[in-house]
């Protein structure tokens, strides 16, 4: 040892890693922490993937720039290949977006908003401005956020449906964003959950300055295997697949998604499930003197009676059911995901317990 200090970024250093605790609870009859889906991969797409990655060379590295991930990802969406950036997930692509378009320079959030995002800009050297959102629902505070994306050297990046409140942002607060910006980041990772109005696909067509995150993690079930990718002009998804590593997107993945992809009929029922229990929770939790913003995705953001949010949860946990405590970013609030019809009554009679 030489007795200098390794040198690490401070913004590195002075970062709070993203970390899961491990629970010392019950079993857990009802996990509604993480937003992930309440199903899974049903058992003939499961066999059916299984036998394609048992035919495969496993000693091959996937062939080179995913094409035929990219070829099913573009059919599914009506998009075309070349519109696509594949990854290891979504957050793999954000940061690849953000390294290209921000880095060196200032990340625009309206916060409360995904905290990887603050992980995400500190890896690739850009400053956070964050513009706080407003009332009941955290609405963005549309001009505040505008001004701060129109300022020289700021890339705006936006959630919608947001996590962890749930809201979206309209079509025409979209228009006049890109019309603000020189690039506008737009992670839609929960949109299957929304209305077919909160799709900004189609923006592809006539604004040159757009990028949008996708992840199969949620109304595809397949969270366990890391896929997701960025819809954006053919020269900015050049640009941004330059930061993204060769080979991110494994064997199996590929065949996951593919055959996912290849059965939308299965994710549309799961969501057609997950919505309707969202509005029966959302109405229980209502009655039971919570206050429930509204959603557009899988989850709830809840404040319980009194803002006792971190009491609530603990109380929960002693009952087996787990859901996310958000105080440190909105104090009182607590994040509920939308489980099975089962989990989500479990998480009600647990509550009327609790409260």
């Amino acid at each position: 040892m030489t007795g200098r200090p390794i040198p690490v970024r401070e913004e590195i250093r002075a970062l709070r890693a993203y970390r899961l605790r491990p629970e010392d609870a019950p079993p857990l009859r009802a996990k509604l922490d993480f937003n992930e889906s309440p199903f899974d991969v049903p058992e003939e797409i499961r066999a059916e993937v299984l036998g394609r990655i048992a035919a495969k060379r496993w000693g091959r590295y996937p062939e080179f720039g995913a094409p035929r991930l990219k070829k099913a990802i573009a059919e599914a969406i009506d998009r075309q290949p070349e519109e696509i950036v594949v990854g290891n997930g979504s957050g793999e692509v954000i940061l690849a977006a953000v390294s290209v378009f921000a880095g060196g320079g200032s990340l625009v959030l309206p916060t409360p908003t995904f905290s990887l995002y603050g992980q995400i800009a500190a890896i690739a050297a850009a400053r956070i401005v964050e513009v706080p959102r407003t009332g009941p629902d955290f609405d963005v505070a549309l001009e505040a956020f505008l001004a701060a994306a129109a300022q020289p050297g700021a890339v705006p990046l936006v959630c919608s449906p947001n996590n962890p409140t749930g809201g979206v942002v309209r079509r025409e607060f979209l228009e006049r964003l890109l019309e603000a910006a020189p690039v506008v980041l737009l992670d839609q990772a929960y949109v299957d959950f929304a209305g077919p109005g909160d799709d900004a696909l189609s923006l592809l067509d006539s604004r040159p300055n757009l990028v949008v995150f996708r992840t199969l993690s949620k109304a595809y079930a397949a969270a366990g295997f890391r896929i997701g990718y960025a819809v954006a002009p053919p020269e900015l998804a050049r640009e941004i697949e330059k930061a993204v590593l060769p080979f991110s997107v494994d064997l199996a993945a590929e065949e996951l998604a593919v055959a996912v992809l290849a059965r939308p009929d299965v994710a549309r029922a799961h969501v057609g499930e997950i919505v309707a229990e969202r509005g029966r929770v959302a109405e229980a939790l209502t009655a039971a003197g919570c206050l429930v913003a509204s959603s557009s995705a899988n989850f709830l953001f809840v404040r319980p009676p009194g803002d006792h949010a971190g009491r609530v949860r603990r109380a929960l946990l002693d009952r087996g059911i787990l859901v996310r405590d958000m105080t440190s970013v909105a104090p009182g609030r607590l994040r509920v995901s939308i489980g099975s019809r089962a989990e989500n009554d479990l998480f009600l009679e647990a509550l009327a317990e609790v409260l």
